[in-house]
């Protein structure tokens, strides 16, 4: 039974890392839209029939007004009628119960008078001390800043070139892996169903005519290199209207991108692996260098101490 049990077990952890492979492998698509003529950018992302972006609006919380209706019932009440609850008060009150409350009501009084003098009457010596020390501080500091400026400085552009040159000596080595890693993205990103119309025109029509030549060579060149970088499948269309008469220029861009979770994954792991290699290839070498470094100060004391 146990066997047969390790065995379902098994199935099911390998039915759900298949699960999870799969529901990676399903692309998310950006979908995008660019007109001019209406001045309108649309964007939107869909990942397994879930919005990513835009964001569905929240629903706007109620507001209860139980709460404010009772301050009004009591802020209704006219000043006559809080005048009298006040005299009702201390017609309740006896004459030593106010006797007393006038005593303590004085008392208070003396108290908030004597804290007041205390604060005011600070010794003088705290005031000196405190004015010494600020000084001596002061001091410190000019000592400090001219002693910097008797040290000798670098430029500031000589000590930006060599900042720069000590990080690209610690991560030179990485550069070329991440340029590799990061192609490989960038190939993963998929262009579908591209569409692009332009209409150029000027009042000139040898103007027109040439405006709609550079055109040409700039929109099919770009492509090409949009085809080199990503991976860009056939368009859908992609042409340009030439005006003769006026002077005008349109245009209108929409298609869909499509990228899979899973690749951006497997290229980060190996990322990792290949970084985490190279970073303790580095390290371990350092510490033979060390060592080596060390035995032979060791020597060299040596041998001067028999000398």
């Amino acid at each position: 039974m146990k066997g047969v049990g390790s065995i379902i077990a098994l199935y099911i952890i390998i039915g759900i890392i298949l699960a999870v492979y799969i529901i990676l492998r399903l692309s998310v698509t950006v979908s995008y839209h660019a007109n001019s003529r209406t001045n309108e950018i649309k964007m939107s992302a869909k990942w397994l029939c879930i919005d990513i972006y835009p964001r569905p609006d929240k629903p706007s919380k109620t507001i209860k007004i139980k709460n404010r209706k009772k301050k009004s019932k009591k802020s209704n009440k006219t000043f006559k009628e809080d005048i009298s609850e006040i005299e009702e008060e201390f017609v309740e009150i006896s004459e030593d119960e106010l006797d007393d409350r006038i005593k303590s009501l004085e008392k208070e009084l003396e108290r908030q008078e004597q804290n007041v003098k205390q604060a005011s009457e600070i010794p003088k010596t705290d005031k000196k001390t405190n004015a010494e020390k600020a000084k001596n501080e002061k001091n410190k500091k000019k000592k400090i800043e001219k002693s910097e400026k008797d040290k000798p400085q670098e430029n500031g552009l000589k000590a930006k070139v060599n900042n720069i040159r000590r990080r690209w000596g610690r991560y030179k080595d990485f550069v070329p892996m991440t340029w590799k890693s990061f192609r490989k993205l960038l190939k993963q990103i998929r262009f579908y169903d591209t569409e692009i119309e332009i209409t150029a025109g000027k009042d000139d029509a040898y103007d027109a005519a040439m405006q709609y030549g550079r055109l040409n060579a700039v929109l099919f060149h770009g492509l090409g290199v949009v085809g080199t970088v990503f991976t860009l499948y056939k368009p859908k269309r992609a042409e340009i209207k030439c005006v003769f008469d006026k002077k005008v220029f349109e245009y209108e861009i929409s298609g869909k991108i499509k990228i899979r979770p899973s690749t951006v994954l497997g290229i980060i792991i190996v990322f990792g692996v290949k970084f985490l290699y190279l970073f303790l290839k580095k390290r371990h070498k350092a510490k033979k260098q060390y060592k080596l470094k060390r035995k032979l100060m060791l020597n060299s004391k040596e041998l001067l101490a028999n000398e």
